[in-house]
């Protein structure tokens, strides 16, 4: 029965998870390697210990609920359930189409709430990352649903509508949601700082004086315009540090987090983001934009064979050929594909990673290259000694311990 086979790879999917969680989890006690061997002194790393054992442990709990509530839906019928409720809630098939993914989504995010919560206000607070107020995590909340429903209902509307334009010419559906999943995709992305990040946000400009001036600097000395450098007020939620550039081009804006500017020098925030303009000259955005966009269509064709099966559908207790409940299904079915993807895409990012170290290396030196990426392990509790196999399939960045070895060797 088709049901049962869509479940049986849904549990399938979760005991590999599982599986690849746990080899890590055993890993833990590996020697660090002599180039890393420095970063934590012995409290430290029992810190780092107790924090890895907890968030692994946490994450299983959480994987393992979110996943029987998944085979419980499949199972038991809930999706026809829900087919009839908006049917008779709605005579529109995308207002329908709208009330069943939103039914859903808010199930999901009542679901995951509990858990987020608890990892933000117990497990992030008991080892000091965490600075959200609980105004600010429910806050965040609301404007997640806005944005979402606002963005997500507005692209299934339209993906709807033309889906209902196409009925019985499926792959000119395809052909249209491919390019407007990209377009919706590039969009995003133009729009990412300038927009999105001030929705959560707050930016301010960096003051005038050294460090802005080192920042100008160096992007000219590469070729590229700063067209504004804004500090993030990331510690209103969290300790961690990071920074980003945004923008296509010659043309970047710089955000840095200000619990960066709080805990690295200059030489050292300089490195962090001659990285990043390393990516821009190397141009990782554009090819990782086209890698995205191939399995945009990939995820379109996929899409186009679920709404040709309507026995797929009815398996689950629903009428038909429905598109919302084709969506979810896609999300179970390509699951296998992506862990098959995940390889190649994953090698390839951590192989720019690599070159992009090495651009800071060359234009502002190993020491504070070396350094940033200390402080960093040390402010974020990296995991110093993941599993090789967990790191194949998991890390889109080689691991602190194999980045320092490389900048080490730089130019030998």
């Amino acid at each position: 029965m088709i049901s049962n086979i869509i479940i049986a790879l849904v549990a399938l999917m979760y005991v590999i998870d599982l599986m690849i969680t746990l080899v890590n989890y055993q890993y833990r006690h590996q020697p660090i390697p002599d180039t890393a061997k420095d970063i934590y002194d012995q409290e430290k790393y029992q810190k780092w210990l107790s924090y890895f054992m907890e968030t692994n442990r946490f994450g299983v709990i959480d994987k393992t609920i979110n996943t029987a509530l998944l085979l419980v839906l499949l199972g038991f019928g809930f999706f026809g359930w829900l087919e009839q409720l908006t049917l008779q809630w709605f005579t529109h098939p995308i207002l329908q189409t709208l009330a069943f993914l939103g039914v859903f989504g808010l199930l999901s995010m009542l679901i995951s709430l509990p858990f987020d919560y608890y990892g933000t206000f117990v497990i992030e607070e008991k080892y000091g990352f965490n600075k959200t107020s609980h105004k600010t995590f429910f806050v965040d909340i609301l404007k997640n649903i806005l944005v979402v429903a606002g963005l997500g209902g507005g692209l299934v509307a339209l993906l709807n509508a033309i889906y209902l334009q196409f009925v019985g010419q499926i792959w000119w559906f395809v052909l249209y949601a491919w390019v407007i999943l990209t377009v919706v995709m590039v969009i995003l992305f133009v729009l990412n700082t300038k927009v999105f990040v001030k929705i959560f946000n707050k930016l301010t400009p960096l003051p005038e004086g050294e460090l802005r001036d080192k920042i100008q600097a160096l992007a000219e000395k590469v070729g590229f315009n700063v067209k504004a450098i804004s500090v993030m007020d990331a510690s209103k939620r969290s300790t961690k540090l990071n920074a980003f550039f945004s923008g296509l081009g010659k043309t970047r804006e710089v955000v840095l987090f200000d619990t960066l500017v709080e805990k690295l020098d200059e030489e050292e925030i300089l490195s962090v983001l001659a990285h990043e303009l390393g990516h821009a000259v190397h141009k990782d955005v554009p090819r990782m934009l086209g890698l995205q966009i191939a399995m945009f269509g990939l995820y379109a064709v996929v899409i186009g064979f679920i709404l040709q099966s309507a026995p797929l559908a009815q398996a689950f207790g629903l009428s038909g050929v429905h598109l919302g409940f084709s969506l979810i299904l896609f999300s179970i079915l390509i699951s296998p594909l992506e862990l098959i993807l995940t390889f190649p895409l994953n090698f390839i990012s951590r192989k720019a990673e690599y070159a992009a170290d090495a651009f800071a290396t060359e234009h502002v030196g190993k020491e504070p290259t070396m350094s940033a990426f200390i402080v960093l392990a040390q402010e974020n509790l990296a995991n110093l000694t993941p599993h090789p196999v967990y790191v194949l399939m998991h890390y889109s960045h080689p691991t602190i311990p194999q980045r320092l070895q490389a900048i080490s060797r730089y130019g030998d």
